[in-house]
Order: structure tokens, then C-alpha cells, then sequence
């Protein structure tokens, strides 16, 4: 009688150890999608150096703070952020290239477009030493990126 009492549940438990080891060989979402990843660019006020994800990088000028707004090369936006940019001197038109959509921007302006599509800004693209400078907080805004600024240091982040 005693085995009887025994030998119910060990044989009940032996039945589910397959069914247990099936259910942890499906996998979860978290199995099938990719981990996230995020970029952090770091840009200190009054340095030509920067950082992306911890690592030390350098732009021909530092940000600049020109009528309260702080402006950042979009060259350096743009490259660590996997776009493209390129400049038609003669114009003075830069382009941004996203993969998705193609951006038009001139220098002095407050018009932009985006797949020939008129657009505004709040504050004017400026040129300075060359390089094609752009409100961070448009950049942020515009790509559904992250910003916090403290103590002279912009930081900005996307979780991809």
C-alpha cells in the first residue's frame, strides 16, 4: 500500500518532464528580436572632442551657442547617427540623407525641405568655419532622439 502512495506521484512527475523540456525549448520573443542597442553622443561646450558610446572622437569645432540656440556640425550628427551628408559648395546647400528621406537644407535660412517638401525651423541653419551647423534640439526632435544638457555637456541618445 505503501509503494502504491509512492509510485502516483513519481509516475505524474515523470510525465511532465518532457512537456518541461518542450516548453523551455520554445523560444520567447525576447529569444526571436534582436537586443537593443543605444547610441550616446556626448558633445561638451567649448570642445572640439566628443563621445559616442564611450569612445573619444574629435570634429573640427566645438558646438556653439548662437542667439540661445546650441548648435552642432551636421556632419558629426549625421555620421553617427548612420546618414549621410553632402555639400554643394556653389549652392550652399547641404543634404542629409536618412535612408528613408532626403533632407535639403541652405545656410542662413529658416526654410528647409524634406522630399522636396517645404519645412520651417525655429532657428536658422548657420555655416561656420566650413561646417554646416544645425539646432541639436531639431536634430532630437526630428529623429526621436533623447537630450539632456548639463553643466556645458549635450548628451543625446536613441534606443534602436
Amino acid at each position: 500500500m505503501k509503494l502504491n502512495k509512492l509510485l502516483a506521484p513519481v509516475l505524474g512527475l515523470s510525465l511532465l518532464l518532457p512537456a518541461a523540456g518542450a516548453f523551455a525549448a520554445t523560444p520567447t520573443t525576447a529569444d526571436m528580436s534582436p537586443e537593443l542597442k543605444t547610441k550616446v553622443i556626448q558633445f561638451t561646450m567649448g570642445s572640439k572632442m566628443y563621445m559616442v558610446n564611450g569612445a573619444s572622437m574629435s570634429m573640427p569645432m566645438a558646438p556653439v551657442v548662437y542667439k540661445g540656440t546650441t548648435y552642432v556640425p551636421l556632419r558629426y550628427l549625421a555620421m553617427n547617427a548612420n546618414m549621410k551628408v553632402s555639400y554643394n559648395k556653389e549652392t550652399s546647400t547641404t543634404w542629409l540623407d536618412t535612408g528613408i528621406q532626403r533632407y535639403e537644407f541652405w545656410v542662413n535660412s529658416k526654410v528647409y525641405k524634406v522630399d522636396n517638401m517645404r519645412k520651417g525651423l525655429n532657428d536658422m541653419v548657420i555655416s561656420r568655419n566650413g561646417q554646416t551647423l544645425v539646432p541639436v534640439r531639431w536634430f532630437v526632435d526630428n529623429f526621436e532622439w533623447d537630450m539632456n544638457v548639463s553643466n556645458g555637456m549635450i548628451t543625446i541618445n536613441k534606443t534602436y
